[in-house]
């Protein structure tokens, strides 16, 4: 229990006041425990910082989301069912992601976690692009490694909010203009 309250706890502090300006103190303070508990249970911020980068990467979210896309018979099934994840991982993990990339721009260790994460991703999109090749419904002459490209490109988290958020077209209208896209560029026509 004492664990989840530290993450819990700086996950809540890295955004709301951003990774950097959060000390272990706060954290420890948040979660009400000592600072020596933060760093044995944690390893302090940079742990918690990777936890929270495991738990949007290699979570059990992700592999549902692979797992229903084997499930899907066609690549545009797939398609969908990858769409569906990708907003359903947005919505509980958005605020991991946003902390982890504001702080890739200041912080090493956080520009670390940053690639480790995007390798991750595209990782997990390379197994879903083989899925769609195997059914017969990946474009002829396109790569699994472009594919997972195309894909990671247009559903990046930066991406979405643009177009959901400052755009203001919302999730509906965003993930249907985002698979259409890819859909054009990686299915069979």
């Amino acid at each position: 229990m004492t664990r989840q309250d530290v993450v819990k706890a700086a996950r809540r502090l890295f955004a709301e006041h951003g990774y950097t300006r959060t000390t272990v103190g706060k954290i420890a303070q948040a979660a009400r425990v000592s600072p020596a508990t933060v760093y044995a249970q944690c390893g302090g911020k940079e742990g918690l910082l990777g936890t929270l980068m495991d738990m949007w990467t290699a979570g059990q979210l992700v592999l549902d989301i692979i797992a229903a896309c084997e499930a899907a018979g066609s690549g545009r099934a797939k398609m969908e069912v990858l769409a569906e994840g990708y907003v359903t991982i947005y919505e509980q993990f958005g605020d991991i992601i946003r902390i982890v990339t504001r702080a890739a721009a200041s912080t090493p260790v956080a520009e670390d976690y940053l690639r480790t994460a995007e390798q991750r991703h595209q990782d997990a999109l390379r197994q879903i692009v083989k899925q769609i090749h195997d059914v017969g419904d990946l474009a002829n002459g396109l790569s699994l490694d472009d594919a997972a490209k195309i894909i990671f490109f247009y559903f990046r988290h930066d991406q979405f909010v643009l177009a959901s958020d400052t755009f203001g077209w919302g999730v509906d209208r965003t993930v249907q203009w985002i698979t259409e896209r890819i859909e054009s560029a990686i299915l069979e026509a």
